[in-house]
């Protein structure tokens, strides 16, 4: 009788790359210059065009202590203002979202049009005072993709978020990313650097041992190859989903209707996976055949760093009939919970003065040090 010969695994390559070393998670000065070179310069999701459906409509941004009006100029126009008057700085609004027909300074009542000039400022005329035109609001970036709203903080970026992107794929669209709501947003502040936190969603090294949930949707082994392959300030693609499974759930099966034209499927198609990722600061869009997750990373100070995730399902499902937010939202808020334990703990190590990277595994910390490069290149 032949026996069996199993085929050899691959070799596995030499272990060279590492991390960054202990200055870049612990440094003030490093923390300034990743705000003007990094932060101020990339894209990042803001919301959501079911967020602002009525012109004047607007919700508030938060991204790197900057706070950003996103406002509704008209039915195809979105602007996105420095929530800052331009006569001493006070905040223009406190609420999180809400309708205007202009933006009023609540101190002194200077008034702006929502395209962001200034209209009216008491007791100081135009022209005879004061030039309006050169004090209209400052303003950032703004694009809507797949709708799907995002800010670059520069009023002029190097790219575009459709440069970056390019036009949303097939599968993409097939899913209707415009026909969205939101049904729930988790907040939850990391003790640690921000980069401690990107490299832990940057490799699945850790996830087999400590996200169980995560684990029985997932496909492991499938996202090293996956991730291998991020590079760039920008990627395609959303994560594998275990054979078999229909979407990202507990048992694999559906949690909310299915988007878009799938809803008209005579059989669902198992393993659908769509997104996107921004880097190197993370926002992270996740699609599947039945509900959205968009994650997004932002930097508080060299040692906090806010992590928030929104879930979303088709703009007509009916809660309680259709779908359960808790089911929806169950595999990734367990997967976030565990991901702030470890991260916090592992930075606790690098605060440590002994503190020296070690090497990345190469297969599954490959996306590692390809993104830690492009940082690299930004802020030096």
């Amino acid at each position: 009788m032949n026996e069996i010969v199993k085929p050899k695994a691959a070799p596995v390559p030499r272990a060279t790359d590492t991390t960054l070393t202990r200055e870049y998670y612990v440094s003030q000065e490093v923390f300034e210059r990743e705000v003007e070179k990094v932060f101020f310069r990339q894209w990042s999701f803001a919301g959501h065009v079911s967020q602002i459906p009525n012109v004047g409509d607007y919700f508030l941004h938060s991204y790197v202590g900057e706070s950003i009006i996103v406002v509704r100029e008209g039915p195809e126009t979105v602007r996105a203002h420095f929530n800052v008057c331009r006569h001493r700085g006070s905040q223009l609004t406190r609420a999180d979202q809400g309708n205007v027909k202009r933006l009023t300074c609540p101190y002194h009542q200077w008034t702006y049009e929502l395209s962001g000039q200034l209209k009216r400022a008491p007791m100081m005329p135009d022209a005879e005072c004061i030039d309006y035109d050169k004090l209209a609001l400052r303003s950032a970036s703004v694009e809507i993709w797949a709708g799907m709203i995002f800010v670059n903080l520069s009023a002029s970026p190097e790219q575009t978020l459709i440069e970056a992107l390019g036009q949303p794929p097939e599968g993409l669209l097939k899913l209707e990313p415009e026909n969205l709501k939101e049904i729930c947003r988790d907040r939850m502040v990391v003790g640690a650097n921000w980069k401690t936190l990107l490299e832990n969603y940057l490799e699945c090294y850790h996830c087999a041992g400590s996200h169980p949930e995560l684990g029985v949707a997932f496909d492991i082994q499938a996202s090293y190859e996956q991730t291998g392959s991020w590079g760039g300030n920008c990627f395609i693609g959303g994560e594998p989903v275990r054979k078999g499974f229909v979407t990202v759930s507990m048992t694999g099966e559906l949690v909310s209707k299915p988007l878009g034209l799938h809803a008209g499927d005579g059989t669902l198609e198992l393993e659908v996976t769509e997104g996107l990722g921004l880097l190197p600061v993370l926002t992270r869009v996740l699609f599947h055949i039945d509900h959205a997750i968009i994650h997004v990373m932002n930097p508080i100070s060299v040692n906090e760093v806010e992590w928030t995730t929104r879930w979303y399902v088709r703009s007509d499902a009916v809660e309680g009939v259709d779908y359960d937010p808790e089911r929806v939202a169950e595999v990734w808020r367990a997967t976030n919970r565990e991901d702030k334990e470890l991260c916090e703990r592992n930075y606790k190590g690098v605060l440590s003065r002994t503190f020296t990277p070690g090497p990345l595994n190469p297969r599954a910390e490959g996306a590692l040090r390809p993104v830690l490069d492009l940082y690299l290149q930004l802020i030096e």
